[in-house]
């Protein structure tokens, strides 16, 4: 407001010359010519402080893109992170995910497509589990499948699941893809999975990333639900780039 008033005075000098009766201009003078300036122009008003609020969020965005950066390395070689797609593919494309996130299974369908049609990809999947216990509980049971050389199928047994996911619920989709149920549940509690856990949501908080999904492509954010489509965009730009 004070930047307003002062540009309003600014203004209001501009449409009175300087003389000995403006220097006598008093505060409520001005104030009164500056909310009468307001009511006949409430349009100049809102574009100053939408225009205000974009260049803020721009700035924001740089922010956390350079934050992004800056971990790109840990994001793209790291044997933690689980894997698909071809590993020595073009384009990275990393997902942040939470199990009971809608969106989140909404988005599987688009990932399952695009490694469908396009082998040149590699993908990588960073469990955020922000949305409750039976999330960190899934992220786990996850990370213990990679252990058994079975994320992928995991990962989309847990997505495609309909109902609450339980302990009982987790299990029942490791016994259909044949996994070693003792061995699953021992690794998802194990100090090495607790430790992976903490530090992904480390490096989330550290990327500016609180929500899920969230997407990373050729080293771009791209926050929240993205679709099919403008995934297929992102990869054909960072292959033009």
């Amino acid at each position: 407001m004070k930047n307003l008033f002062l540009i309003l005075t600014i203004m209001t000098t501009a449409l009175f010359p300087i003389s000995s009766n403006a220097e006598t201009f008093t505060r409520v003078d001005i104030e009164a010519i500056v909310k009468e300036f307001i009511e006949k122009n409430p349009e100049v008003i809102l574009d100053s402080v939408e225009a205000y609020g974009d260049r803020q969020q721009q700035a924001s965005a740089e922010e956390q893109q350079k934050a992004v950066d800056a971990h790109m390395e840990w994001l793209e070689n790291n044997d933690i992170l689980p894997v698909a797609g071809n590993p020595d593919g073009d384009v990275t494309v990393i997902e942040f995910f939470d199990y009971n996130c809608g969106y989140c299974k909404k988005a599987l369908d688009d990932i399952v497509k695009l490694m469908g049609e396009d082998n040149n990809i590699k993908f990588v999947f960073v469990e955020l589990p922000i949305l409750g216990r039976t999330s960190e509980m899934a992220a786990r049971y996850a990370l213990a499948a990679k252990n058994q050389n079975a994320y992928l199928d995991y990962h989309i047994g847990l997505m495609q699941n309909r109902g609450p996911l339980t302990e009982s619920s987790m299990e029942t989709i490791a016994e259909k893809i044949g996994l070693d149920i003792e061995k699953l549940k021992a690794d998802a509690n194990s100090d090495d999975i607790t430790k992976q856990v903490a530090e992904k949501a480390a490096k989330a908080s550290q990327m500016g990333i609180s929500g899920t999904p969230a997407f990373i492509i050729d080293g771009k954010l791209y926050g929240g639900y993205i679709g099919l489509d403008r995934m297929r965009e992102a990869v054909a730009e960072a292959r033009k780039e």
